[in-house]
């Protein structure tokens, strides 16, 4: 069995892979989700950390929230980065 980091850096190639935001959400709903509800003790803070910096993650991300079950405090979290807008959407 795949430990959390493995399952993350998978998630992550099929990311890079997934070339349209509907892909980048799906990967959200199905991998991200599943891997927060399991494990987000440990891949929470680097997943949010990406979805700062990494416009597919954040997508992923926003799939993620919105599907399952995640506990409240993990929502706020995961809120905070989904409501800030995306440094590569600045005006220069």
């Amino acid at each position: 069995m795949k430990t959390p980091k493995e399952q993350l850096d998978s998630l992550m190639a099929d990311l890079r892979g997934a070339d349209d935001q509907e892909a980048q959400e799906e990967l959200g709903r199905s991998q991200l989700a599943g891997l927060l509800l399991r494990h987000s003790r440990d891949i929470l803070d680097p997943v949010l950390k990406l979805a700062k910096r990494d416009n597919r993650m954040r997508r992923c991300l926003g799939g993620a929230r919105y599907y399952s079950g995640l506990n409240a405090d993990i929502c706020v979290r995961i809120d905070e980065v989904l409501h800030h807008p995306f440094p590569g959407a600045k005006r220069l």
